[in-house]
């Protein structure tokens, strides 16, 4: 089992944001369960968007049953900002917010980075 960063999102306090920190050259799932806005429907689509490219560079999105989850891997010190956006099999749609912290890896030069994708998008088979 591998470890996540997992975003419990509430039903009651929907201004919260997500926070996570990962060091620069780190990578791990960003998850957001949905769990409690659902009601029985099923997240048909999922959408990321970020502004924040070369912070944290996202990939392989999923969809899961209740949760939707992205890679992310840290790149270069600073914060990235990602907002996931769900459709719901009854109509509805939901948004979750995520600030993610990149720490500087002291004595260690970063690898290189690339600057990822502003938007990624997954669709429920």
């Amino acid at each position: 089992m591998s470890r996540a960063s997992k975003n419990y999102v509430s039903a009651y306090q929907r201004d919260k944001v997500f926070t996570t920190s990962l060091y620069a050259n780190e990578s791990r799932e960003l998850v957001t369960d949905f769990n409690a806005l659902l009601d029985g429907a099923s997240i048909v689509r999922a959408v990321w968007d970020t502004y924040d490219t070369i912070f944290a560079v996202m990939a392989d999105p999923e969809i899961d049953g209740s949760q939707v989850k992205v890679r992310i891997s840290a790149q270069y010190p600073g914060r990235s900002r990602i907002r996931v956006g769900v459709t719901v099999s009854n109509g509805n749609t939901y948004s979750a917010w995520h600030a993610i912290n990149v720490k500087s890896a002291p004595y260690f030069n970063n690898q290189g980075w690339v600057t990822g994708p502003k938007r990624l998008e997954a669709v429920a088979v």
